[in-house]
């Protein structure tokens, strides 16, 4: 009698995942970050965005219609702001994942293979 291969085959296991956004999801823009690694031995990240600082007031004078006319002084801080938009805590795993997947996605970019766009 020939022995069905079939048989000895393992069935393929799969999952499925599904993605839902919470009610504080929110996307936002980051140019960089900075952090550390926790005494239990994780890795801590602050992302943030950089601006310059808003004005605390502006004072512009009114043109003779009553329009308002140019301005003629702001009190600001100098220099650059960076606002932390969140902090995240990754096991060393994730953070290899996180790491391969950018990798992928920067050698993609810098191919210019990408998805529906010519060369």
């Amino acid at each position: 009698m020939q022995k069905n291969s079939k048989i000895s085959e393992k069935p393929k296991q799969e999952i499925e995942f599904h993605y839902l956004k919470t009610n504080n999801y929110r996307s936002f823009h980051v140019d960089g970050a900075f952090g550390g690694v926790t005494p239990r031995g994780n890795i801590y990240m602050e992302l943030f965005l950089e601006r310059a600082p808003i004005p605390q007031s502006v004072i512009h004078e009114f043109n003779e219609d009553g329009a308002l006319g140019k301005e003629i002084s702001r009190q600001s801080e100098t220099g650059v702001i960076r606002e932390i938009e969140a902090g995240i805590i990754l096991d060393l795993a994730t953070a290899e994942s996180i790491r391969n997947w950018l990798t992928e996605k920067i050698d993609l970019l810098k191919s210019h293979s990408l998805p529906g766009k010519d060369k």
